[in-house]
């Protein structure tokens, strides 16, 4: 409960360290505690985070926004990434480094097949968007899959993990 509390509250407060910075949609900095979670947390746990996070950050904060649907898409890519981890990593004890790259290939997957999706149903030509959204995020993408195994090792290191967690 207590770390399901410190990666909620750092997946709301480091989205608005990043945003003025220009750097939250490049960064992604909401997913680096959920993927944390997902990594250290009961299923049940980190999927209710992945879903509840982004409209909550939004309805706080105004980012991601809720309409357009941003707030909606993200808790529908964190519920993927979160998902995939709880069974690529949690339950196969597949390499972190590859839970990770494939969490991020799938969320970005996700978000090309919203925008061409949306663009179809509102009649605009989404295929520039959906080419944009494979390169924006890959900055964040990239450092958290090179970072999150490190900050998940020095958790169990530390021995702030349960036996199970530490892996």
């Amino acid at each position: 409960m207590v770390w399901g509390s410190v990666w909620g509250a750092l997946a709301l407060l480091l989205p608005m360290l990043f945003h003025p910075l220009g750097l939250g949609s490049h960064l992604m900095p909401m997913f680096a505690p959920l993927l944390l979670a997902a990594l250290t947390l009961r299923p049940r746990t980190s999927l209710t985070l992945a879903v509840l996070i982004p409209p909550l950050s939004g309805f706080l904060t105004g980012m991601p926004p809720l309409l357009p649907p941003v707030a909606a898409m993200m808790s529908l890519e964190g519920l993927l990434m979160v998902s995939w981890l709880g069974f690529a990593f949690r339950r196969q004890r597949w390499n972190i480094y590859f839970c990770l790259a494939a969490a991020f290939i799938l969320q970005r997957a996700a978000r090309v097949l919203f925008i061409l999706l949306a663009g179809a149903w509102m009649e605009l030509p989404a295929g520039w968007l959906a080419s944009a959204a494979l390169v924006w995020g890959l900055p964040g993408a990239v450092l958290q899959t090179g970072l999150l195994p490190w900050a998940w090792r020095e958790m169990g290191r530390k021995n702030l993990l349960s036996d199970d967690q530490a892996g």
